[in-house]
């Protein structure tokens, strides 16, 4: 298994074939989840968004082609569980959605939805895109609201849209970018009585904060990173998460820095065509296996000790880490010049872990350890 096949890949060349030395039961577990990027075109354009969307970006897919998407990821994946509907701003795509998560519920998926709320404007609004999404049998709905999309979406629309989710038995998730210095954007939602009534309903609303990576050398500066466990660990995306871009590409993962590393992507596909063939090609690039294993933060560290720790101070989000590895020219001629030091145990803790998971995987299946609740039963 080779890391490099030249001075500017520092990515195995993927099999279409899987790979036979893999725990089989790999084949019947992973990608567990399908991410479709519906669109690039958005209601807002925050100055960092990580896919660079506005309300000017054209191109979307259609319903024929998201249909076809999910039917062929059925076909080639049996572990497949959950499909995501993300952009931009798939509520753009108003009935196609709908009607993409009704066929997708149909075949027994669990479905979920990303978006800014914008929906959330009116109460008329509200309750019609609620009651569409409860007839399409929508299971969870998240909200991203923060100091960059409030200047684009008031922060009542995303609790009145928060609200009638929750009202109407669609688990809520609303994430809040971190904080600048001069903002209380968390603070002041906690302190909101709406907010404070749906956290008491805690199966169906949840309330996170999440890193705001920076694009930009005049990115606005956000408070410091509490918890480092995130950035520590290793990938929880890579060949757990299928993606279809707007441009009917295949990708790796779903990542904030997936349109800045082209190794991510794994080839234009069309919807008639197996996903397999590509998608288990990446379990032969040892590359992905370690940042699936490690994650690109503890790679560096690895590779350089402490002579790096200054270099990843401002580090604050896994994907941001992942950029650097693939981009810093120093840090790919470490990875060819070392990578097969590492590869027994990497490989070991690979094949272990999802081993484990397999395992786990089957048991839960059994139904003579897990037999079904009787009805009536606590």
């Amino acid at each position: 298994m080779s890391v490099a096949v030249n001075h500017t890949d520092i990515h195995a060349e993927n099999s279409s074939e899987f790979p036979e030395h893999m725990p089989s039961g790999l084949r019947y577990s992973l990608p567990d989840t399908l991410t479709i990027i519906t669109t690039y075109q958005c209601t807002a354009a925050c100055s960092e968004c990580c896919f660079e969307c506005n309300p000017k970006v054209q191109g979307r897919l259609g319903l024929t082609e998201i249909k076809q998407y999910i039917d062929r990821a059925m076909a080639d994946f049996p572990g497949l569980k959950l499909v995501v509907f993300s952009g931009g701003e798939c509520f753009l795509l108003q009935q196609n959605l709908y009607a993409a998560v009704a066929h997708a519920h149909r075949r027994s998926l669990r479905t979920r939805c990303v978006t800014n709320g914008f929906w959330g404007k009116t109460q008329n609004t509200c309750r019609e895109v609620v009651r569409q999404l409860v007839h399409a049998g929508m299971d969870e709905v998240n909200i991203s609201t923060g100091h960059d999309h409030q200047e684009w979406v008031p922060v009542q629309s995303v609790i009145r849209a928060a609200k009638m989710l929750v009202e109407n038995d669609i688990v809520t998730v609303v994430v809040v970018e971190i904080d600048a210095p001069g903002s209380e954007c968390l603070q002041q939602l906690m302190e909101m009585a709406d907010i404070r009534y749906l956290l008491q309903r805690p199966k169906l609303f949840h309330l996170q904060c999440n890193s705001w990576m920076p694009f930009h050398e005049t990115s606005l500066a956000r408070r410091a990173l509490q918890d480092k466990s995130e950035l520590l660990s290793g990938c929880k995306q890579l060949f757990h998460n299928v993606t279809l871009t707007p441009t009917g590409e295949l990708a790796a993962c779903c990542g904030l820095t997936l349109e800045h590393i082209p190794e991510m992507k794994l080839g234009k596909q069309s919807a008639m065509q197996p996903m397999a063939d590509r998608y288990y090609g990446q379990l032969t690039d040892f590359l992905k296996i370690w940042i699936k294993v490690d994650g690109p933060y503890t790679i560096i560290r690895r590779l350089f000790g402490d002579a790096v720790q200054e270099d990843l101070q401002d580090v604050v989000h896994i994907c941001q880490a992942c950029a650097i590895l693939h981009q810093h020219p120093e840090i790919r001629a470490r990875i060819q010049q070392r990578y097969m030091e590492f590869m027994p145990e990497v490989m070991s803790r690979f094949y272990l872990q999802q081993s484990i998971n397999s395992h786990q995987a089957s048991l839960a299946c059994n139904p003579v350890l897990n037999p079904p609740e009787k009805e009536g039963s606590i």
